[in-house]
């Protein structure tokens, strides 16, 4: 697939599938030269003075585990870490967000707007888009080995990933990758909701029903586990800063200035739907 032989490990990540020509063709219409460009930011990395987050989620569900990651980088952002976050978009996450901003609308940033995103640390990217989850999975990794200021890349999903496959990639690419299985969490878990009655503002603010003081519990727990394996806190430290968090209104706030700033500048340009086919993300 490769010229450079290397490069290869990149399709060996995937238990059941192979990289698809769907993925192939999409990455060489966004880059002249894919794999030069795969091989300049892994030598660029090491000495890259960013150090972002990415954090790529699979299409979500009506299920609970599957929302708690939604708020992760509002919390990292909180944290003083850059993270940029990217998900299918789907009608339950604009359900959920559709309130702050026009998540499925996008804009043409400019300098400015980077710079202003650059100090917020925060980027949401929801691709509205008919690529199967693999497929999805594949680019979106891909595409962040592109960019060497991303350091760390959290990949959650419960389709089936070969972990020495992922070793690989993180070895030859000098990157930290982390899997997590929502499904995990979930099998451990008691406490069942449904995410259609999921209400932002009893989870966001101070005053929560029995039902979103556990959900909270719940989300603080699985999101305390990413702050962990950054080795930015123990574990009941962590649970207590996030769930401190969503009793505080700190991670509504972020979301609240993040979603101004994107409505503003959805009101001030042209709007139009986002491409059927896969848009990019830059930082």
């Amino acid at each position: 697939m490769f010229m450079t032989a290397q490069l290869n490990v990149l399709t060996q990540f995937l238990s059941d599938h192979a990289c698809s020509t769907t993925v192939i063709n999409h990455l060489n219409q966004k880059f002249v030269n894919f794999e030069a460009t795969l091989l300049r930011a892994k030598v660029l990395r090491e000495f890259s003075e960013k150090r972002h987050i990415l954090i790529i989620q699979s299409e979500m569900t009506t299920k609970q585990t599957d929302f708690a990651y939604l708020f992760a980088p509002f919390i990292l952002a909180n944290l003083n870490q850059t993270v940029l976050y990217t998900s299918p978009l789907t009608d339950q996450l604009q359900s959920l967000l559709k309130p702050y901003y026009q998540i499925e609308k996008t804009i043409n940033l400019t300098e400015k707007d980077e710079t202003v995103l650059e100090s917020l640390k925060l980027r949401l990217d929801f691709q509205d888009q008919a690529l199967i989850e693999q497929d999805f999975i594949c680019f979106e990794l891909f595409k962040a080995l592109t960019l060497s200021e991303i350091q760390t890349i959290f990949l959650i999903t419960d389709y089936p990933i070969d972990i020495q496959g992922l070793y690989e990639i993180e070895r030859y690419f000098r990157i930290r990758i982390f899997l997590i299985r929502p499904q995990d969490h979930q099998l451990q878990s008691s406490f069942q909701y449904q995410a259609d009655d999921l209400n932002m503002q009893q989870l966001l603010f101070k005053y929560k029903d029995a039902t979103h003081m556990a959900l909270c519990r719940e989300f603080s727990e699985m999101n305390a586990r990413i702050l962990t394996l950054l080795g930015l806190y123990d574990n009941y430290r962590a649970q207590n800063l996030v769930e401190d968090m969503f009793y505080s209104e700190h991670i509504y706030e972020k979301l609240s200035v993040y979603a101004e700033y994107m409505q503003t500048k959805l009101q001030n340009n042209v709007l139009s739907p986002k491409f059927k086919s896969v848009s990019s993300l830059t930082m």
